[in-house]
């Protein structure tokens, strides 16, 4: 990525001068411009010596003379450096496509793609309506509904135009809308966008931190404040552009009190081209900042680009509250985006999400979108929403050719929530969430009965959010009920994120064993069995931070591992294993606990602790219509006779300690409580690999597919290029004669990430080859992946 360019639109510095100008004639100067650009590129690497970023400053900034030069210059340099043109389409040059996907984090990627048709916009257009049509079908119809570009790879795109269409099997429906869809309904929307922001702020605190980190004293006010400077700028520039080429004349604006944020499209001046702009709001954007580029190289007009600099300013701060940012790192970062209300207007509505996905080019295809949506606590609100999903599908349908093939499928994926501190004050762990996905569930169960016709489109469930708020354990009855319920297909979000490499590794097995995972089965990410561990080390550093209760886990999983699988390579890990497990033991619960009996303990969460530990009368609840009675009995025979139960009981205890021994032990306070560890303490990067290969040989024997979703991963976790990602990894383990499990590629979260399905199979490709995989093995592979998709989607009914 071109330095210090890519940060134009994260000048905040620049942004609070504009306003404190508003309504005076003072300029920013292009030296105070380009000495913010500059103290922001020093932001990356602060430790680099001064004489390299006055050198790079004068390299890259020598050509801007003026602001005029700057405002117009750099998003044209930058899409000359990254865009080509083929037959009218417009792509990313294949060898800087990685580069491109970082640059979108900081850039909506439409004022470049307007930059690159600088030279085709003539100042002529503007003065003929028919060009200007002519101008908008010949260059700009691919971007009606979406500005996401692709790789220009002859061969990857003909043979994924060849295959008739791609599957995303991991998408969130919410979060898919991108900055430049939004942006169009915060100029027309911003007392509604800004009164949902308000709720939000007001409500939670991930809001409000965001904010923090992203811009100095925001505040839903500060929102409204600044949408409404930008559509009045837009108006401003709108009606400069009319009179410099003669559409109106000076004399007849009335100055003082023209409301110009009102002719916020270009419609007013030449009128609807050809219905483009009604139902193509992009288009109408990009002809608008053609026009305000066109205006700053026809008259140099300092007054012009100061408006444009501000305006796109704005913008850029929109694009960082909804867009994963290069500095953020980790899935708790990620959720801060997921809190806020910017998309909550747009995405009440799902027509412009499935014209988005389907894009506008053959190579984009979809042959299934398998959508993730959020159920709901009864079933009338259940099929309201799904009718809702349904009906903005079929709606998009008839207003795309790219997705007349396409079919649709829902996963309803429940979401993980941490326990609030008055929560932890009763026993059993996540009681509270564990009632309301009870409530949740039953309310699905009941809707896919009701609605046989919705049931035809629901065909799995997932659970989602940070893993570090409630593990498998939680969310077990939930998946057994609705199994038991006729729901066929199961996935879950697991390895994500972590404290411990470890830890990521234990949550997968968990959600194999406690979920009851059948074959054909999914889990979402597993970049834990995926990343490298010497990788991780260096980028997590010597000392890392978790819960003591949850080291101890760590502890005893390996241990039990070591014993079940007998690996030579990690038997020396045996009695270093166990005389930590002893300490912990009683750290946390007040005793030395056994590691077998730990063990068993574990494996114990995957029964419902109301079961264990209230007597929940299972013979007159539905919830437990997955056991039988004699199968009840076993379990609590053997709960009560295996001396797991004071383990169980003090697991789930509440903050309010409990007896043991004459003392009070407060086993939940000790679990709880954050511990110092060093990185590598036990478990070396060897020993660690070895427990990354005998997981994933563990998932292949059961048949569960690995979800991959290459940009969410590289953005959340440690990687910092393309070369370290993990997936040829899972592709082909030359050196290890091991089975590996099959593997699915999905896009995630589209708006957050910047992407789509054909960008996950292009960086798929593109990764390979950093591996030095030949032409054909690329193809090969992706190939491959493309034919998995096939198999293990989830069908509407067990034809498998």
């Amino acid at each position: 990525m071109i330095p210090i360019l890519s940060q134009l639109l994260c000048d905040n510095e620049s942004l609070f001068e504009y306003e404190r100008y508003w309504g005076t004639s003072r300029q920013v100067s292009i030296g105070q411009v380009q000495r913010r650009l500059i103290a922001l590129e020093r932001q990356n690497a602060p430790l680099k010596h001064d004489s390299y970023y006055e050198g790079l400053a004068k390299n890259a900034l020598a050509a801007y003379r003026d602001l005029p030069d700057l405002i117009g210059g750099i998003p044209y340099d930058l899409a000359k450096e990254y865009l080509i043109s083929v037959n009218h389409e417009l792509y990313v040059k294949a060898d800087r496509f990685t580069e491109w996907m970082e640059l979108i984090k900081q850039f909506p990627p439409l004022l470049l793609i307007s930059a690159f048709f600088a030279d085709k916009f003539t100042s002529a257009l503007q003065k003929d309506r028919r060009k200007m049509m002519e101008f908008a079908n010949c260059f700009l119809k691919q971007f009606k509904h979406t500005v996401q570009l692709l790789p220009y790879i002859p061969a990857f795109n003909y043979i994924m135009e060849k295959e008739g269409g791609l599957n995303d099997l991991h998408l969130h429906l919410n979060g898919t809308t991108e900055t430049d869809v939004l942006w169009n309904l915060l100029l027309r929307s911003p007392y509604k966008m800004a009164k949902d922001y308000q709720d939000a702020y007001e409500s939670k605190a991930a809001v409000r931190k965001l904010s923090e980190q992203i811009i100095s004293d925001f505040t839903p006010l500060r929102l409204y404040e600044r949408m409404k400077q930008a559509a009045d700028l837009r108006g401003r520039l709108i009606t400069q552009i009319a009179i410099s080429n003669g559409l109106i004349k000076e004399e007849e604006i009335i100055k003082g009190e023209k409301d110009y944020s009102s002719p916020v499209r270009l419609r007013n001046l030449w009128g609807d081209f050809g219905g483009m702009s009604e139902t193509g709001m992009m288009i109408d954007e990009l002809l608008f900042c053609l026009c305000v580029m066109s205006e700053i190289r026809n008259y140099h007009d300092t007054k012009v680009a100061g408006m444009f600099h501000h305006y796109l300013l704005i913008k850029g701060m929109v694009h960082r509250f909804v867009v994963m940012q290069r500095l953020q790192v980790g899935f708790p970062q990620f959720q801060l985006l997921t809190e806020n209300s910017f998309r909550w207007h747009i995405e009440e509505f799902y027509e412009k999400r499935f014209l988005q996905l389907a894009g506008c080019n053959f190579c984009t295809k979809l042959a299934l979108i398998e959508g993730r949506f959020s159920p709901k606590n009864s079933s009338v609100e259940n099929s309201l929403l799904v009718s809702r999903i349904r009906r903005g599908f079929e709606e998009a349908k008839r207003k795309s050719e790219f997705l007349k093939d396409t079919d649709l499928r829902l996963i309803a994926h429940f979401i993980k929530r941490p326990e609030k501190t008055f929560e932890k004050k009763f026993n059993i762990r996540s009681r509270f969430l564990r009632k309301e996905l009870k409530r949740k569930a039953i309310a699905l169960a009941v809707f896919l009965k009701e609605s046989p016709d919705n049931k035809q489109y629901v065909v799995g469930v997932d659970a989602a959010a940070s893993e570090f708020d409630a593990g498998p354990e939680v969310f077990a009855q939930t998946y057994r009920f609705l199994r038991n319920q006729g729901v066929k297909h199961f996935t879950f979000h697991a390895g994500e994120d972590f404290s411990h490499l470890v830890s990521g590794l234990r949550t997968i097995v968990e959600a194999v064993i406690f979920l009851d995972l059948w074959p054909g089965d999914r889990l979402g990410h597993c970049t834990a069995i995926g990343i490298s561990p010497d990788l991780w080390i260096r980028r997590i550093g010597k000392i890392c931070y978790l819960p003591q209760g949850e080291w101890l886990d760590d502890l005893v999983f390996v241990w039990k591992l070591i014993r079940e699988s007998k690996h030579e390579g990690l038997q020396h890990l045996v009695l270093p294993l166990e005389s930590e497990i002893a300490e912990y033991s009683y750290k946390v619960y007040g005793t030395y606990y056994l590691p077998y009996l730990l063990s068993k303990a574990w494996e114990y969460r995957q029964y419902d602790p109301f079961l264990l530990l209230e007597k929940a009368d299972m013979r007159y609840d539905s919830w437990y219509s997955n056991y039988s009675y004699e199968q009840y009995n076993d379990i609590q025979t053997e709960f009560g006779k295996s001396g797991i139960k004071p383990i169980i009981e003090a697991y789930h205890a509440s903050t309010n300690g409990q007896k043991y021994l004459g003392d009070t032990v407060n086993s939940r306070k000790n679990y709880d409580e954050v511990i110092e560890i060093e990185t590598d303490k036990l478990f070396s990067s060897d020993a660690l690999g070895i427990i990354q290969l005998l997981i994933l040989e563990y998932l292949a024997r059961k048949e569960i597919v690995i979800e991959a979703l290459p940009t969410s991963n590289l953005c959340i976790s440690h990687y910092q290029h393309l070369k370290e990602y993990h997936l040829e990894k899972w592709l082909e383990v030359d050196q290890e004669k091991i089975l590996l499990p099959s593997v699915v590629l999905g896009s995630d979260d589209p708006g957050i990430f910047m992407t789509n399905i054909y960008n996950e199979y292009a960086l798929a490709y593109m990764h390979l080859e950093t591996c030095n995989c030949s032409a054909s093995r690329k193809m090969e592979k992706i190939l491959n992946l493309h034919s998995n998709s096939n198999i293990y989607k989830f069908y509407k009914d067990d034809k498998r």
